[in-house]
């Protein structure tokens, strides 16, 4: 059931990226007993929630467990991770931390990849900070 519902959000993705920003990212079922997945399952939930009210931290987080999976907490999806990325650096926060693992999680992407990430990332924009997320590649 859980390769199911993970299939049917990546094809929601595939298909209709605006309303992906609500049905994604999938934090997947931890194995009893795995301390360090549960902790971050649980970490994640608070962070995404801190991340759409535009926590910095909170966006850190989420952009990090997308790209490691946090101990398998969370399913990995670099175009996810790269997006909130460049939420992050549109943010007007960015750190030099934030800029290095812009280039780390993006760069070894297609170009269609990038792509998708930059659409994802206006999405996210929009729905956060309610204006369009700036021009320029910092991919």
């Amino acid at each position: 059931m859980l390769k199911f519902l993970l299939a049917l959000s990546v094809s929601a993705l595939l298909v209709a990226p605006v309303q992906a920003t609500d049905i994604y990212p999938v934090t997947k079922a931890c194995t009893p007993g795995k301390a360090h997945c549960e902790r971050w399952s649980e970490e994640f939930k608070k962070a995404l929630a801190l991340a759409q009210k535009g926590d910095h931290a909170g966006q850190q987080t989420v952009a990090f467990c997308l790209s490691t999976g946090c101990h398998g907490a969370i399913a990995v999806d670099r175009v996810a991770s790269c997006s909130w990325h460049l939420l992050i650096l549109d943010s007007g926060a960015a750190t030099v931390l934030d800029r290095s693992n812009l280039r780390n999680t993006c760069r070894p992407m297609t170009p269609a990849q990038k792509d998708e990430a930059r659409a994802l990332a206006g999405e996210l924009v929009r729905k956060i900070y309610q204006r369009e997320l700036a021009p320029g590649d910092q991919m």
